[in-house]
């Protein structure tokens, strides 16, 4: 049997960076994201590297080969594409407005799927989305393959994105992915710390309960100073003050009934 014939436009990109990753879920295209949904990443390649010149001579080829595909081995009768219609193209050549920080000194491939690719880690064990890898920043081997089309008039080259192998870690754009080694080991937290604690709250719940106490007990004081004043002040205690002065004779009685009894004799 004879080996099966490589596609030359189908490329293997090695060690390139990738953006964007939307790799275990499609996500809709166009205006709000409403269109039809796919898989999808962008890989970065360093134009100023010897391997990155080299893989982007495999991407010249192979779209080379796309267009030999689409519209025939006559150049001459090959379309015109705009750059808004490629699939790749040189980060220093957009308007410095419209690019993107990891665009710079880079040839960029966009590429997108409908089926979803193969996700591999290192050692070509298959990943998932919870590995979470691969992540925009790291470096990657990447298996993608251009082809063209003429579309409502209009002449593309497309890129589709085929296989993801995670190979090295780089830096994240945007947020990180979370790194379980963020939390502390609980075996080495200190003892005394959590013993400190709970002495702590110990100590307050004394203190409330000590604060309430005092509370209760100057309630019970005020109650009884006010039954004091009231009986002082009652009516019955103002009744039996003025009887026991009726019954007490008046001062210097004694002295006015002798007077009384020497102006009879």
């Amino acid at each position: 049997m004879a080996p099966k014939q490589k596609d030359p436009s189908r490329v293997l990109l090695k060690d390139v960076r990738i953006g964007y990753p939307n790799v275990f879920k499609p996500r809709g295209f166009g205006r709000g994201d409403g269109g039809d949904k796919a898989y999808s990443a962008q890989f970065y390649i360093d134009t100023s590297s010897k391997e990155g010149k080299a893989n982007i001579a495999l991407c010249e080829d192979a779209i080379e080969e796309a267009m030999f595909k689409e519209f025939g081995e006559d150049r001459k009768k090959w379309p015109k594409i705009k750059k808004a219609n490629m699939a790749c193209f040189y980060g220093d050549d957009v308007d410095e407005d419209e690019r993107k920080p990891e665009w710079e000194g880079m040839f960029v491939v966009r590429s997108r799927n409908k089926k979803r690719p193969l996700v591999l880690d290192r050692d070509k064990t298959e990943l998932v989305e919870e590995d979470n890898r691969p992540y925009g920043g790291c470096y990657v081997d990447a298996i993608v393959r251009f082809w063209a089309q003429t579309y409502e008039g209009i002449p593309r080259i497309n890129c589709s994105l085929e296989a993801v192998r995670f190979r090295r870690d780089g830096e994240p754009f945007g947020h990180a992915p979370v790194d379980p080694d963020e939390f502390e080991d609980l075996d080495d937290v200190d003892e005394d710390d959590r013993s400190s604690r709970r002495r702590s709250g110990d100590d307050d719940e004394r203190d409330h309960r000590r604060r309430r106490d005092d509370d209760e007990d100057e309630g019970r004081g005020s109650r009884r100073q006010r039954s004091s004043d009231d009986d002082e002040g009652s009516p019955r205690r103002r009744r039996d003050e003025d009887d026991d002065d009726e019954d007490r004779p008046p001062r210097n009685s004694r002295a006015r009934r002798s007077r009384d009894y020497d102006d009879d004799v």
